[in-house]
């Protein structure tokens, strides 16, 4: 690393004066290790991806996203508007930190930021989701993972004020209640399976993972994802019944991995989800951030990015 930006979120409230603080090391660390840094906070939705394109105009040749999974993807995003060899960063400061868990960083911002500078870039492709009536760019880059259905329908339910409050733990609270009232819309999804045939079926959620590792009660989840693998692991939910989703979901907190009755996960690179009724309003999502509706494509780019990653 020599020349460094930080694009931040700054939080709000309380909170804001924290964040300065957690930033101002942050900066420290770098400088420390001899780069120059320089950092730049996030205005509004969206922002940073503008940021990051101006950073690359501007010459740097590291990006580190400090923030949510929501600001990193913006910076993702950012950067794969304008493909170069500016390298990407994660200093987690977010309630979820998914790729940070995943790059095996500390959940304390600081101890991230001077691990990080162990790390080194490779050479990752990024998935990429294309949906109907969404902010930003028609297509959107993602890392992490990509859903549509109840897992989307779960990000559009969970209000900001429970994130703040409860952390990542806000989604189980939010997957309880809609578990209570019932059940969940299907819709029609075509896929391309390992074998390269392509299938189709009804589905009530499809998701499309990345990552290795997961925080918190997901920790021992081992789908034999990577994100140095030209592909990803799809989730295929062919039930609306809640007892299927809690027995799935059960098997990956608990490592134990059973097989669910209607819930099929495979290797792909594709796949399509179009509406069956004209009035459903199925949503989309990639790195916990909402997207639009139906209908959504999501399959690997062919855009690459540098991440910073242990060896």
């Amino acid at each position: 690393m020599h020349r460094v930006l930080l694009i931040y979120n700054p939080a709000s409230g309380q909170r804001h004066e924290r964040r300065a603080k957690q930033i101002a090391r942050i900066i420290e660390v770098f400088r420390a290790s001899g780069c120059q840094v320089e950092a730049s906070a996030t205005t509004h939705a969206g922002s940073a991806i503008q940021q990051a394109q101006q950073a690359v105009a501007a010459g740097f040749d590291t990006v580190i996203a400090c923030g949510g999974d929501g600001t990193i993807n913006e910076t993702l995003n950012g950067l794969m508007l304008n493909p170069s060899d500016v390298v990407l960063g994660v200093v987690p400061l977010g309630s979820g930190n998914l790729l940070a868990t995943d790059l095996r960083l500390p959940s304390d911002p600081v101890a991230a930021a001077r691990k990080l500078l162990t790390y080194k870039p490779r050479v990752v492709r990024p998935g990429v989701i294309a949906s109907r009536g969404g902010s930003g760019p028609p297509e959107r880059y993602f890392l992490v993972a990509a859903g549509v259905g109840s897992d989307a329908e779960l990000m559009y339910r969970t209000a900001v004020e429970a994130k703040e409050r409860y952390g990542r733990n806000a989604y189980f609270l939010e997957m309880m209640r809609m578990a209570w009232h019932g059940r969940y819309p299907m819709f029609q999804v075509e896929w391309d399976d390992e074998q390269g045939n392509r299938r189709k079926d009804q589905v009530t959620l499809v998701m499309a993972i990345r990552a290795t590792r997961f925080p918190g009660l997901m920790r021992l989840v081992d789908l034999g994802c990577a994100l140095t693998r030209d592909d990803y692991r799809l989730l295929l939910f062919r039930t609306d019944k809640v007892r299927h989703f809690l027995s799935f979901f059960a098997s990956l907190a608990t490592g134990l991995n059973w097989k669910v009755a209607r819930v099929e996960t495979m290797h792909a690179t594709w796949f399509r989800c179009s509406a069956i009724s004209a009035d459903a309003r199925i949503h989309s999502q990639a790195d916990g951030e909402l997207l639009g509706l139906l209908p959504v494509e999501v399959g690997i780019g062919t855009k690459t990015v540098k991440l910073l990653m242990p060896e």
